[in-house]
């Protein structure tokens, strides 16, 4: 019997994964190319992606987007540091 919760956090995951992928893709191009490179981990011996798999992949690409907006601050800082 299928549990209409996990379904429905399935979805949910799904929906934010798109969600915070669309924003990176959209906000910073330059780590949207690099999401390329950050793999869904499947948890072993499970045949299928599972809820663990998809919030760990949504933490690690919002992890990802939180340091690349700290970086671009404080990139921006700097470079305005340097021009006055």
């Amino acid at each position: 019997m299928i549990n209409m919760k996990s379904i429905d956090t399935l979805q949910d995951l799904t929906k934010k994964i798109f969600e915070v992928t669309a924003k990176i893709q959209t906000l910073y191009p330059e780590l949207y190319f690099l999401l390329n490179e950050t793999p869904l981990f499947m948890t072993q011996n499970e045949k299928y992606i599972t809820t663990k798999d998809l919030k760990q992949y949504l933490s690690s690409i919002r992890i990802q987007l939180i340091t690349f907006q700290k970086e671009l601050k404080k990139k921006i800082k700097n470079e305005n540091n340097y021009s006055i």
